[in-house]
């Protein structure tokens, strides 16, 4: 794979470079970059591959360059004060202007699981913004991983196989009774074609535009495991999911295994399309809307990683790279997913990744890769994890990496230790 050095270049037309139109120089703003936020905590990079936990993460939320890759410095740090316990990692943020919102998670000290409060001119308090017991739950295995905010300024979050709303005050807003507001039991839906366990879980949760007419987005998820059948991408209603209701799942399809959607390579790469028999984990994702005229309703760029320690790159399989999907609205209780391309394959760069971020002002993606390619521990080298910068051309589509001397945007560091969610803010 050729690499090539950009200069950086912002423009002010996001919606059009989305579906393929170009801006003239007059459109270029003067503007300063946005700020990569990087959070590292307990994260997953398929189900094949050994990570960081919450213990030996760096636990720490840092900001660095988008021009040049460069660290600015560290926002917060967990490991240090006393705001929460030992051992409480941040997994997922929301830029919310003069501060984040920051999801915690903690398998031991149960009650520092959390969404906090963190003000930029104040970044060693901590606010306790959503706290609730139920919400929160004390069970070890709904581990805390993806928060997204919808239209109406609510929020979502998956532990294990359930996803959790807060309202703007951070109250929890519960479905059918008590329940969680996407609540699956068994394999009751397509939605979910395996009973909850340890190994399968949500590990994605992003929240689509608003249908014309509403003002809550549907619930976009990534439903991963070790098994093909559990590997899934999945649209809830906006009015969220009840324990078996079939109704609620408005969109479903079986990704990454050998029973999903045929895939394609985009137009400039090479290699297999072809999975093994456990299929992929998907390990994150982000959902980039497309305006009219545009005949999709947004575009899913989807992290893959190998959910067997056998899948250590891509000669004979496709099992470490980028994918983008069709998303499609019909009406609002109906969506399909669809047009699965093989973005990125070359698994000596792309390899093990756990999370993806998106500037729509520069049309950048940014990819939390493993700092190891070909292990299937991450943790054996002690390294922190890379971040990948790429050009993102949607209408071809394309990805064109951005690197100097084929090194790494970001090479991991000590605070890089795993990475779990990115973000791009003020």
């Amino acid at each position: 794979m050729k690499t090539k050095n950009l200069a950086l270049t912002i423009t002010t037309a996001a919606s059009l470079a989305i579906v393929g139109c170009t801006t003239s120089s007059s459109d270029v703003a003067s503007v300063a970059p946005k700020k990569l936020y990087v959070v590292s905590g307990q994260c997953y990079s398929g189900a094949g591959i050994t990570g960081y936990t919450n213990v030996t993460s760096s636990r720490a939320i840092t900001i660095w360059n988008t021009n040049n890759g460069s660290f600015n410095q560290t926002f917060t740090d967990f490991n240090v004060g006393s705001n929460v316990s030992a051992g409480t990692a941040p997994q997922s943020i929301i830029d919310r202007g003069d501060h984040l919102l920051v999801l915690t998670e903690n398998p031991t000290t149960m009650g520092d699981r959390k969404v906090y409060k963190i003000l930029k001119s104040d970044t060693k308090t901590f606010i306790p913004y959503a706290n609730d017991p139920t919400a929160f739950t004390a069970v070890a295995t709904d581990v805390i991983r993806s928060m997204s905010l919808d239209a109406d300024g609510t929020l979502q979050f998956s532990k294990s196989f359930r996803v959790e709303k807060l309202n703007t005050l951070g109250v929890r807003i519960s479905k059918a009774g008590a329940n969680s507001w996407v609540a699956p039991s068994a394999a009751t839906s397509t939605c979910f074609t395996a009973a909850p366990a340890t190994t399968n879980f949500i590990s994605s949760v992003q929240m689509m535009t608003p249908f014309t007419g509403t003002n809550q987005g549907k619930t976009l998820m990534l439903v991963t495991g070790a098994t093909a059948v559990t590997n899934r991408i999945s649209i809830t209603a906006r009015t969220g999911m009840t324990a078996g209701t079939v109704a609620d799942c408005v969109g479903s399809v079986a990704a990454g295994g050998v029973s999903t959607v045929a895939h394609t390579n985009a137009a400039n790469i090479v290699g297999p399309i072809t999975f093994l028999g456990t299929g992929d984990s998907l390990t994150s994702s982000v959902y980039i809307p497309t305006p009219s005229p545009a005949l999709t309703t947004g575009k899913l760029i989807v992290t893959y990683s190998a959910s067997v320690v056998t899948a250590l790159d891509n000669t004979l399989n496709f099992n470490h790279g980028v994918v983008m999907w069709d998303i499609t609205e019909t009406s609002d209780t109906v969506a399909t997913i669809t047009n699965p391309v093989i973005l990125y394959n070359d698994s000596s760069v792309v390899y093990a990744a756990s999370a993806i971020a998106y500037d729509s002002t520069t049309s950048s993606i940014y990819v939390a890769t493993g700092p190891s390619p070909g292990l299937a521990n991450q943790t054996t080298q002690n390294f922190g994890y890379n971040i990948e910068k790429f050009t993102l051309d949607i209408a071809t589509p394309k990805l064109t990496r951005v690197s100097t001397n084929n090194q790494p945007f970001i090479a991991g560091t000590a605070q890089t230790k795993c990475i779990t969610d990115m973000k791009l803010a003020d």
